[in-house]
């Protein structure tokens, strides 16, 4: 039987982190957070893991790392240049090629083992990615004994602009300028789309706005769409969940949350924004704004996507 790896793609600030941290507390599911970092942030420069121990020194990946590698672990920094030099975001297209460059191969056959591994360790019948990335997500269609589904989680762009743009001192967040940041998200998010053909019919768009307006329906939805049943799971209410200790690496803070968390929708944007960049990020991510069911008046409400999934 294949092992299910449901990728979550787009840009950061869009609702990945509490999707997967809520997928991660049903039994038989287990997200890895941000996987393609595990090599640089994780075990180079020796970032925390969820549970709140330096990765290198969580009990869990180093059980991973031995069930997929044995003696024969590779070398960290080996990976982060494979990705640097043949998994840019700028080589999607040509990832989804039946025939990858030699740099590309050897990455999708180390991620591969280490998806199995997880699932050998941890028992799941589902593993979480929400790496993001684009490029990583076109090499998942290939990889051997794998049942790949692409979630393409999007957010308004003005609202995305206002997270990165607010001063935080933790390590995984930095500042993005609002017409370079929107790019990002413009860019991200048309790869992600054109990805959905390589998924063979396993892609769903989800906007955060819709997230957060039925979240236990939402995630029920996520689960039968990787034919996975939800059980009991973590929701005690509709809008109400008890997150669990989880294991991901990299990505926001607020993956380090655990307990009863109340589910609403983050629009401080709307008041705190100032016209600036507001306006640069409007008509930087025109192209899809539409698109996506994003009106350019962000006073009027929003009207449904009109891509596939």
């Amino acid at each position: 039987m294949s092992l299910k790896v449901l990728y979550i793609a787009g840009w950061g600030r869009s609702g990945t982190t509490i999707v997967d941290n809520i997928l991660n507390s049903y039994d038989g599911v287990f997200s890895t957070g941000e996987l393609f970092y595990l090599w640089s942030r994780g075990l180079l420069e020796g970032r925390k893991c969820g549970c709140g121990s330096v990765l290198t020194r969580c009990a869990l990946w180093a059980s991973i790392l031995d069930t997929a590698f044995g003696a024969d672990r590779p070398c960290p920094e080996r990976i982060s240049r494979l990705q640097r030099e043949s998994i840019r975001v700028r080589h999607t297209r040509s990832l989804t090629g039946p025939v990858p460059s030699a740099g590309a191969q050897e990455y999708r056959a180390v991620t591969n083992r280490l998806y199995h591994a997880i699932a050998e360790v941890t028992g799941a019948r589902l593993i979480v990615d929400s790496s993001k990335v684009p490029s990583a997500a076109a090499l998942l269609p290939g990889m051997s004994g794998i049942e790949p589904y692409l979630l393409h989680m999007i957010r308004d762009p003005r609202a995305v602009t206002h997270s990165w743009m607010r001063a935080t001192a933790k390590a995984d967040r930095v500042q993005e300028r609002p017409a370079a940041g929107t790019m990002h998200w413009l860019v991200r998010n048309a790869l992600a789309e054109r990805l959905a053909g390589a998924y063979g019919g396993r892609y769903r768009l989800l906007r955060y706005e819709d997230f957060v307006a039925a979240p236990r329906a939402t995630i029920d939805g996520l689960l039968a769409f990787a034919g996975v049943a939800a059980g009991a799971g973590p929701f005690t209410g509709d809008s109400t969940v008890r997150l669990d200790v989880n294991h991901t690496i990299a990505g926001n803070p607020g993956r380090f949350r655990t307990g009863e968390v109340a589910l609403r929708v983050d629009d401080r944007w709307r008041a705190e924004q100032t016209a600036g960049p507001r306006l640069t990020a409007t008509a930087v991510a025109f192209p899809l704004l539409h698109r996506y069911g994003y009106r350019t008046r962000t006073s009027r409400p929003n009207r449904p996507a009109t891509t596939r999934g």
